[in-house]
């Protein structure tokens, strides 16, 4: 610094003041005269200052709305990027691969059969949302047919198209619905079966239990599920049953159901689709009748399992080996759990959300010691709304539900899929029952058909968008 001041005096002192001619370029350096004159005196026009701060103040807001406006801009992406992830399904750990070894057995799916069984309430009822998924995914990896279903459903399902003799009854595991006449609890994997109840007009002289279902085409259904060409039968039966296969009128097969007390396979191949077909039973004692089940020879089955009233805990309610014989027999490749909707009206606290959640655990835990190769994915409830007052809120611990849920879900290394969310949250099913046509029914709980297939499509484009994931990342 010394240097360079000392420079700079030198030239002050010594600088000529015509300045210095190098070729065509003049050096000017400033003059002692120069630098001891006085600086003028600048008078300010005061109205002008004031004119330029209120110029001044109004530049500075602009700029500080702008910056607030760009704030809250970020705060919203931000904001709708985490709900756009909370819509998607959830892993534990934010583990992506959770859903690879299922995603694996999809590609293969059209070497060897692939089963999703889709427990829920009765959301799910009528097949409306499992079929929609059926149909998307069958169409995608291939497969055929209905899936599992009891000899007497609880509520009519639009894939199938069958008729029973009136002498079949049911028998349910669960709910308001148990029989107290049955002692024991062997009801299988659909928490019910169905047996023969005696009749005299629909009895012979050598059989005193005969009965009788009728399977046709269903005309509605999804296409891929009209057609199939294996028929499987779970049953048990303390004594032998004579068993026949009518395809239009004609018996097209003769065979003995075999006394078991387990849960017991049957299987009928045929090499095209029968328009009609009508199964006989004929015994000294009715066989139970655990379920029936329409397949293709390959690709996707997917099982429609609604248990009305049922808050997904009936698991740990029946007996353990006839659910384990069963469900082994099926062999399941993922469980989808739609449960929560019918708890919510009976959760009064934090804690006792906390309680059902522990509870709900349980029953994975012992869906994956039956299954151990099987993957699970639990959809949480819809949005629900009672009144208060003269105004309709949505349940007040209803997230707290969902909150336990998730955390049940991610405890056992299982998925979760927000379905509250996904319809927008607080207040959206008066919405939804709003909507012109109407995707929810007034009584503020459950879907229409048209809300059920919109909720199914939210699941499967998220879930597609998770197997093309696995495609691009399953060598990483």
């Amino acid at each position: 610094m010394i240097g360079l001041i000392s420079l700079v005096l030198i030239l002050f002192l010594v600088f000529p003041k015509t300045g210095v001619h190098i070729n065509n370029v003049k050096l000017n350096f400033i003059s002692k005269e120069e630098f001891q004159k006085d600086l003028p005196i600048v008078i300010i026009d005061k109205k002008l200052v004031i004119i330029n701060q209120d110029s001044i103040n109004k530049v500075e807001k602009k700029i500080q709305d702008s910056l607030i406006k760009l704030i809250h801009i970020q705060e919203k992406r931000f904001k709708d990027s985490v709900t756009y992830y909370s819509k998607r399904i959830q892993y534990p750990n934010n583990d992506l691969s959770t859903l690879y070894p299922f995603f694996k057995k999809l590609e293969n799916a059209k070497n060897k059969k692939v089963r999703i069984m889709h427990y829920g309430d009765s959301q799910i009822e009528g097949d409306r949302i499992s079929g929609r998924l059926r149909q998307r995914l069958q169409r995608e990896f291939g497969g055929n047919g209905a899936g599992l279903f009891p000899v007497i459903p609880a509520t009519k399902k639009i894939s199938l198209n069958n008729t029973v003799s009136k002498n079949w009854v049911r028998k349910t595991g669960f709910g308001p619905y148990i029989d107290k006449t049955i002692n024991h609890k062997n009801y299988g994997a659909l928490f019910s079966f169905c047996k023969i109840k005696f009749d005299t007009l629909l009895s012979d002289s050598n059989s005193l239990f005969n009965a009788d279902i009728t399977i046709n085409i269903p005309n509605k259904s999804y296409k891929l599920c009209r057609n199939y060409k294996k028929l499987k039968l779970y049953y048990s039966a303390k004594e032998k049953v004579t068993f026949r296969l009518l395809l239009n009128d004609s018996v097209f097969h003769i065979d003995t159901l075999s006394k078991t007390n387990e849960i017991t396979l049957k299987r009928l191949d045929f090499s095209e689709t029968p328009k009609s077909m009508k199964l006989q039973f004929s015994s000294n004692k009715s066989p139970e009748i655990f379920g029936v089940s329409l397949e293709g020879e390959n690709g996707v089955i997917i099982d429609n399992i609604p248990l009305r009233g049922a808050s997904g805990t009936e698991f740990s309610k029946v007996n353990y080996t006839s659910l384990s014989q069963m469900q082994k027999l099926l062999s399941p490749d993922l469980f989808i759990l739609e449960f929560g909707g019918n708890t919510i009206p009976y959760i009064k606290s934090k804690e006792r959300a906390v309680k059902y959640g522990n509870y709900f655990k349980k029953q994975i835990l012992k869906l994956k010691r039956i299954n151990p190769n099987a993957l699970v994915l639990i959809i949480g409830p819809a949005d629900m709304a009672k009144k208060q007052k003269t105004k309709l809120i949505t349940y007040p611990l209803l997230e707290d539900v969902i909150k336990a849920l998730k955390k049940a879900a991610f405890e056992t290394n299982s998925c979760f899929w927000d379905m509250y969310l996904n319809m927008g949250g607080e207040n959206s099913i008066q919405k939804w029952v709003k909507e012109k046509p109407s995707l929810a029914a007034r009584d503020y709980i459950h879907f229409t058909n048209a809300g059920a297939r919109k909720i199914a499509d939210y699941f499967i484009e998220d879930f597609m968008i998770d197997y093309k994931n696995y495609q691009t990342h399953k060598d990483d």
